[in-house]
């Protein structure tokens, strides 16, 4: 259940990275770094975020448990690393249906954004929009975005619409995120996935 979570919540951060292109400059987000921290009702967690060229890498710290998440669209993979054990599971992803350019240019996809106020979010002056997701005219998302005005209206908070959920993205770097940072580290060994609803998979075992 807990591996379910994980992957629900990779796939979840690939929306929020999504979201915070809405708006923003087309060099913005394109390689850069930064903190995030999101707050729920099971309490605040933090991670380092790495993005470049439609790669993403998550670093993750919960209950003392290190773990990473690379997601690799051109080799339309996710990669879990637990990093106390060196081991990693590969998820397979139809990156058709989460690649974020594909989203931004799709026709079926509709966002609207409605501005509510100017406010201020970890120092940096932004405007605030209620902004809502729709595919072929249904609705699918919905929730609250932070543009900052001095980062190339580049979003620096997200809100879920029953506000149970919070991201703030901190300390925010452009360049400088290499190629590196997105390959799988030497000597971590490969797992096979748990069975999930929807997925292949079966007992998690280590490969030798």
């Amino acid at each position: 259940m807990k591996r379910a979570m994980v992957y629900v919540a990779s796939i979840f951060v690939l929306f929020l990275f999504a979201v915070t292109t809405f708006g923003a400059g087309p060099d913005t987000f394109k390689n850069y770094s930064a903190d995030m921290e999101t707050t729920t009702a099971q309490g605040s967690f933090t991670s380092k975020i790495f993005f470049k060229d439609g790669k993403m890498r998550m670093e993750s710290n919960t209950q003392g448990r290190k773990s990473i998440n690379i997601i690799r669209p051109d080799k339309k993979v996710i990669w879990m690393l637990m990093v106390d054990s060196k081991t990693y599971m590969e998820i397979p992803v139809d990156m058709s249906k989460q690649d974020i350019q594909s989203k931004l240019h799709d026709p079926n996809i509709k966002t609207d954004k409605e501005f509510i106020a100017n406010e201020v979010v970890d120092k940096h002056p932004t405007k605030k929009y209620h902004l809502t997701i729709t595919t072929d005219g249904k609705k699918e998302k919905s929730g609250y975005i932070w543009e900052a005005t001095d980062l190339g209206n580049f979003t620096v908070k997200y809100e879920s619409e029953d506000k149970k959920m919070t991201t703030v993205w901190k300390n925010i770097k452009t360049g400088g995120v290499t190629d590196s940072v997105f390959e799988l580290p030497a000597g971590y060994k490969k797992m096979d996935m748990p069975a999930m609803p929807g997925m292949g998979g079966g007992p998690m075992k280590q490969k030798r």
